[in-house]
């Protein structure tokens, strides 16, 4: 058995793939395998693979599936993964050297169930580090925490158990793992955060974050379905706030003003505007009363000012 597994899904990604795979084998760490799911690609991504795991066999295996999105290739790794920990890499991202040799020190010979990484957000111009807090509890995780698979390793074997999967063919599908992922956590000694930068995040102006702008209501299936899963576990009560808080500071913020605000199509943007509201109000009604809004700060100032008067305006 491996120490770790990188699943890697790819999906026509020709122009980036060697260089996540390059920064992979050039890891000073040596115990890990790298999982290729090519998920039906139509352009040289799955030659790319083939060459890899030709190339090198004692490392790099290829499997190929018709195309199910990112999600279903992730879950499909999972399968033929055998390592003590799992990460997941996004194609065409890519990793420091050090990465896997930083990330499993902390793992504290399996005690730690998710080990998180620092990231970079490359941009064309530049690039940003991304600084995870100090976590103080899981409450503190819920809202604080970085939703992204990507930067993490996942103790397989209680991975596993807890049966948690990637939400097939919805987008924003990591906010759906990471919240039910974390109910199965004990206590936040469980996650242990590498404070380097590992993890390039690549901005590219085709990836899905950028072209599927009419997928955006799929936000508001995703965080029923987390109210669903939070219900039946009968715990729904427990994080009330801490979901409440999360899930309305990313619709009234990331989603609204970084996505829907910025559509030129403005029916579609309206019926954006007005399905966000609605939902909002009718999961939330008493946001207002948010103990987290409490904090000093932008966003909540912002939060604290949006009502139904000021949310009209958006609509012009």
């Amino acid at each position: 058995m491996k120490k770790i597994s990188v699943i890697v899904p790819v999906y026509n990604v020709e122009n980036y793939l060697d260089k996540c795979l390059t920064s992979l084998l050039a890891q000073t760490f040596t115990d890990y395998e790298i999982i290729l799911v090519n998920d039906g690609s139509t352009d040289s991504s799955p030659e790319i693979c083939q060459r890899y795991a030709t190339k090198y066999p004692d490392r790099v295996t290829s499997y190929t599936k018709p195309n199910g999105g990112l999600s279903d290739a992730r879950n499909y790794g999972m399968r033929y993964a055998t390592g003590e920990y799992l990460m997941f890499l996004d194609s065409d991202d890519y990793v420091e050297p050090d990465t896997l040799k930083n990330m499993y020190a902390l793992s504290e010979n399996g005690t730690k169930k998710i080990v998180e990484c620092n990231f970079f957000w490359d941009y064309q111009k530049e690039t940003r580090e991304d600084l995870a807090p100090e976590y103080h509890s899981l409450k503190d995780y819920m809202v604080r925490g970085r939703v992204v698979a990507w930067n993490k390793l996942y103790l397989r074997e209680w991975l596993l158990k807890t049966k948690v999967l990637f939400p097939v063919g919805k987008l924003y599908e990591d906010q759906d793992f990471f919240f039910k992922l974390i109910t199965y956590l004990q206590d936040i000694t469980e996650v242990a955060v590498d404070k380097h930068c590992e993890v390039h995040y690549v901005q590219r102006q085709n990836s899905i974050s950028y072209s599927e702008t009419t997928r955006i209501a799929e936000i508001l299936w995703i965080y029923q379905d987390i109210i669903n899963f939070y219900q039946s576990k009968g715990i729904f009560e427990k994080y009330y706030s801490e979901l409440e808080y999360r899930f309305v500071r990313n619709l009234l913020g990331n989603v609204l003003v970084r996505k829907v605000l910025k559509l030129k199509d403005k029916q579609l943007k309206r019926e954006l505007l007005d399905q966000i509201w609605l939902q909002k109000t009718s999961w939330f009604p008493d946001f207002k009363q948010n103990p987290y809004l409490k904090e000093p700060g932008k966003v909540n100032l912002y939060l604290k000012t949006m009502n139904k008067w000021f949310y009209k305006l958006l609509y012009i």
